[in-house]
């Protein structure tokens, strides 16, 4: 009974801490940005495996039910949890200078760092204690283990929006005092922990739709200023993204992730013809500039149709409406935004997304353009993806899906004869050579003659805007596009004049030579779905200086700039470097601090390099695998957060499953115990190959289905890799007290610095290459295996 009462507690913990690590990435990204939170997040997680290295110096005894200790470190866990949130707040007053001021910055981070690992660190301690006590029950003690994770992977989705992050901290509290109770194993403990939980989750649910929330770390966008003036109409912890939603009294701010990304509701009447008689000169006084309207403009009363992704605030809906269109497909990722349009400020914005020329809905821009068979007339993009690193699936570099070469392709094969691809993003080469290569990926030639690209004249312009055309440009279209813009913006790229344009033809050739790519100070490299970074510019940290002859043009050149602090640090890759020296750092401590201060460390017993070796590669290789199925699995799925939720809950689930059944099928050190491994190598190796022909299969369906049968191919791969760790802790629980924790550490070391090497990997090699290497890891594992077999007890209990 009472190992029943130990399974929950510590379902209860993973659940706990797999929602509450989700739940700060989602705070970082809003306080700070998307890859600091990945930075302090990953580092923090060091600390799981920091309490194995802790139980591997001072090892429990064994001799009897550490019910104690695990409810001690349960209830630590849920206080430590809950003071996250009043103590982040007290230290925003001290982020201001952090990057000025040395001290202050090293203070703040270390007081950042220390409130975010101990919670880490107890549910690291419970870990450490469930599986050294109950060694002889890991197969279904890793079962609940993995099961709760899976839980928790999934939980935020619906809960986060009711109430917010304040709100999960309230329940992982609770969470936390109902797993002490199960570890104490008393009945009338667990129903006083049951009812204190229902009464700390009623606090935030009283409090909806008020959240009780954090404190922005960072001035994003001015959102402090309006903050401070109380002009917040509307906040939603949406699962992808936080909105606020601001009034600056000429129109409605939306702001995603604290500022990180903006978008706009201006007021409107329902009166069309009115505003567009004062087109162009007018465009500032009802849309972002002039920028946004230059393709319906040129297509103008064609009954053209029409494909936003992004749709955001409405204007480029809006811009469509005014100029005849007979369909607009307005795609947003976010769905509160889309709610906002279409509910709550509807009447403000004159009822644009209700409009029934207008199909107004949540989705992914590619995955709902996959599912379409008529063409478009225009396909417009505006500065469009999302900042939220879950829904990225790895908050260590910005996947964008939208900005690759076989994103073009999509969308070159949806346009008319005679449509407009209209793009409005930064850094305009780069687009040039991606789309370049996706021109030639659809079998098609010239296409300088289909590009045309406008940049504000002298100053650094963020959103060009890239004008591609099906068909070549003429040079009445030219005159017209230019007469509307007026100087606004200036043709830098002509298509009928390649001698004018800033680019050489090699730009749009679709292949670089590597003599060009090495001459540029930047990455301009087409990305592609295998290596979807097209953010990733940076080649060193040295400031740039705009030079014609390199290519390299005034606003890319502040732009990469603009990310160097004034001491030289460029925060676009800090958080590669601080992780980078954490991971070196740990792994002293992690691999020395046994050997020296520990009698397991100390004492000599065969196999002890290969136990370290097999428990890291486990680590290592299941956090390959899981993040590569993420960027993998999102072409078919495409919603980046159900992605990341299928997955991920598809590979614990499977886990989970796999080590409960292990026993059962007769996996253990001496039997079959080959059957894992050939298990995991044979399905991850038809996935690698296949999954291009399945996904092209799966485009067309509905989303459910999508989501549904990726969880049925992703299944049985995870349930084969449930089953090595559970083998390997039977393998050695014989052996010196302190060896289980220790080996745990290790296995959790090396699942985080696993993230930090598929992100190097996917860089250089690309998502199948790393996942080629994961499985290559655990056919390592495999022959490691065989060095653990032994039967007999290596120096005694």
């Amino acid at each position: 009974m009472y190992m029943t009462f130990v399974s929950a507690g510590l379902m209860l913990i993973a659940l706990t801490t797999l929602m509450l690590e989700l739940t700060l990435i989602r705070v970082f990204d809003v306080i700070w940005t998307s890859n600091l939170a990945y930075m302090v997040i990953t580092c923090a997680m060091f600390c799981i495996g920091l309490a194995g290295v802790i139980s591997t110096i001072k090892p429990i005894s064994t001799d009897s039910r550490p019910n104690r200790i695990l409810a001690f470190w349960s209830i630590f866990y849920g206080i430590s949890a809950l003071s996250i949130l009043p103590i982040l707040n007290g230290l925003s007053k001290l982020s201001a200078n952090i990057f000025t001021h040395p001290i202050q910055g090293i203070l703040y981070s270390f007081c950042i760092y220390s409130i975010l690992a101990v919670p880490f660190f107890s549910a690291g301690m419970i870990f450490s204690v469930v599986f050294s006590a109950f060694s002889e029950k890991i197969q279904s003690l890793y079962f609940w283990d993995l099961t709760g994770a899976a839980l928790g992977c999934i939980v935020l989705i619906p809960i986060l929006p009711l109430i917010g992050p304040g709100g999960i901290l309230f329940l992982a509290f609770g969470f936390c005092l109902i797993a002490a109770a199960c570890f104490i194993g008393r009945k009338t403990w667990l129903l006083l922990s049951l009812g204190l939980t229902a009464a700390l989750v009623s606090i935030p649910i009283l409090n909806y739709p008020k959240y009780i929330d954090f404190k922005e770390h960072s001035a994003k966008r001015s959102l402090l200023t309006w903050k401070e003036r109380g002009r917040i109409e509307k906040t939603v912890w949406d699962p992808i993204s936080k909105i606020d939603v601001i009034d600056i009294t000429i129109k409605k701010w939306i702001a995603y992730d604290g500022g990180t990304q903006t978008s706009y509701i201006y007021p409107f009447d329902g009166n069309h013809a009115a505003i567009r008689q004062g087109m162009p000169e007018g465009a500032d006084r009802h849309f972002w500039e002039r920028m946004v309207l230059i393709s319906h403009f040129l297509k103008r009363d064609s009954n053209q149709r029409v494909l936003v992704i992004g749709s955001a605030g409405g204007q480029e809906t809006r811009a469509a409406l005014m100029y005849g269109a007979g369909h607009i497909d307005a795609i947003e990722l976010v769905d509160t935004v889309v709610r906002l349009g279409k509910e709550t400020y509807a009447r403000y914005a004159g009822y644009i997304f209700n409009d029934p020329r207008v199909n107004a809905q949540t989705g992914e821009g590619r995955s709902y353009l996959r599912t379409v068979q008529t063409p478009y007339d225009i396909i417009q993009i505006f500065s469009n993806h999302t900042s939220s690193s879950i829904a990225a699936g790895n908050g260590a570099l910005e996947s964008n899906y939208l900005q690759t070469a076989e994103a073009y392709k999509d969308y070159f094969d949806h346009l008319s004869p005679n449509g407009i691809l209209h793009i409005n993003h930064h850094i305009y080469p780069r687009i040039v050579t991606t789309a370049a290569r996706g021109w030639k990926m659809s079998g098609r030639t010239d296409f300088q003659h289909h590009v045309a690209v406008y940049e504000a004249p002298g100053v650094q312009d963020n959103l060009p805007t890239i004008l591609i055309k099906m068909s070549p440009w003429t040079s009445e279209e030219l005159e017209e596009a230019n007469r509307f813009f007026h100087g606004n913006r200036v043709l830098v790229e002509h298509p009928l004049a390649p001698e004018k344009s800033f680019l050489s033809a090699e730009f749009y050739s679709g292949e670089m030579s590597e003599e060009l790519l090495d001459r540029i100070p930047f990455r301009i490299d087409p990305p592609t779905d295998d290596r979807p970074y097209f953010g990733f510019l940076r080649k060193h940290a040295h400031p740039l200086h705009p030079d014609p002859k390199s290519f390299l043009n005034l606003s890319t050149a502040m732009l990469l700039n603009a990310q160097l602090t004034a001491n030289g640090i460029p925060m676009d890759w800090i958080h590669l470097f601080v992780t980078g020296a954490a991971s070196i750092l740990f792994s002293i401590v992690f691999l020395f601090v046994p050997l020296l201060f520990s009698q397991v460390g100390r004492s000599p017993w065969s196999g002890k390099g290969y136990t370290l070796a097999y428990f890291s590669c486990l680590g290592a290789g299941f956090i390959l695998i899981e993040l590569m199925f993420i960027q993998l699995f999102m072409k078919v799925i495409g919603y980046p957060l159900y992605t990341y939720a299928a997955v991920v809950f598809s590979l614990l689930a499977g886990a989970g499953s796999g080590s409960y059944l292990s026993g059962r099928i007769g996996v253990q050190p001496d039997n079959r115990w080959h059957i894992p491994f050939w298990g995991i190598i044979t399905w991850g190796l038809v996935l690698l190959t296949m999954h291009d022909t399945f996904f092209r299969l799966l485009l067309a369906e509905p989303t459910w289905l999508r989501i549904g049968i990726s969880f049925l191919l992703i299944l049985p791969l995870g349930f084969f890799m449930g089953m090595p760790f559970p083998l390997g802790i039977l393998a050695i629980r014989n052996r010196h007290p302190g060896t289980i924790a220790w080996v745990w550490a290790m296995n959790g070391f090396f699942t985080v610095i696993g993230g930090l090497i598929s992100v190097l990997l996917a860089i250089r090699v690309g998502y199948q290459w790393t996942l080629l290497l994961a499985l290559t890891v655990y056919a390592v594992a495999a022959l490691l295996f065989v060095r653990l077999q032994q039967k007999e007890p290596i120096g005694g209990k």
